[in-house]
């Protein structure tokens, strides 16, 4: 019977994550949930084309937010078969390693590492963008016992993506049009997606049942191309 997969976190010196700096975190107990977050910015004080939508101006970063508990009371140790350092280690020590892992600079390069956050399905990589300890419990000499942990991890997107996303007339993204008096579907799909051939498909996603006149005010959406 295979062992309980835990959430892990290695860290890299390089944004290639190709050279890793030796430092790797486990949680004790997974998190119960995580948060992945997109947003798109506007510009509230421009409409699009004629309406009263606010006017698109990016994407915003991407990040992820977990959360995990750290406990060396032995509780933890009591119902594992084969408990790791960090159950029997001091608390204190084991968030000075997590610390190491996703905080402190790497080499002579003097910036944080980058990191790959991995369980389950999850394969995030970015960099440490916030690290939040609350701790919990504490013995009678006043030291800590249990800390809940909170990471938000910026997620990292290569040069060539950045560049995609920020390219408004990209064809690998959605793109919603008002029609203009003279506008033609063929003349739309030449300027979004550099071809007139896409007609049919617009003209589907969108329910019309023709596109030699489209009314102007008409809002229509030219979706991204497939990789098919």
């Amino acid at each position: 019977m295979a062992g309980l997969k835990k959430l892990e976190i290695i860290a890299y010196e390089d944004k290639g994550f190709s050279s890793k700096t030796g430092n790797t975190f486990t949680v004790m107990v997974n998190p119960g949930n995580y948060d992945e977050n997109k947003q798109i910015e506007y510009d509230e004080k421009k409409a699009m084309d004629g309406g009263n939508m606010p006017a698109y101006k990016g994407y915003k970063d991407e990040d992820l937010k977990f959360e995990f508990t750290l406990d060396t009371t032995g509780v933890l140790v009591d119902w594992m078969n084969t408990p790791s350092d960090d159950e029997l280690r001091p608390l204190s020590e084991t968030i000075k390693k997590l610390e190491t892992t996703v905080y402190t600079y790497v080499g002579d390069a003097h910036e944080p590492p980058y990191l790959s956050v991995a369980w389950g399905t999850l394969n995030y990589k970015g960099r440490l963008k916030s690290m939040s300890v609350n701790y919990l419990l504490f013995n009678t000499e006043g030291e800590p016992l249990r800390a809940k942990i909170t990471l938000n991890v910026l997620k990292y997107i290569d040069e060539a993506t950045q560049n995609r996303l920020k390219n408004k007339s990209s064809p690998d993204l959605s793109h919603l049009v008002t029609v203009k008096d003279g506008d033609t579907l063929p003349a739309l799909c030449q300027r979004i997606y550099k071809s007139a051939a896409y007609c049919a498909e617009v003209a589907r996603v969108n329910g019309l049942t023709g596109f030699r006149y489209l009314a102007p005010g008409t809002q229509l959406l030219f979706p991204p191309l497939s990789n098919n």
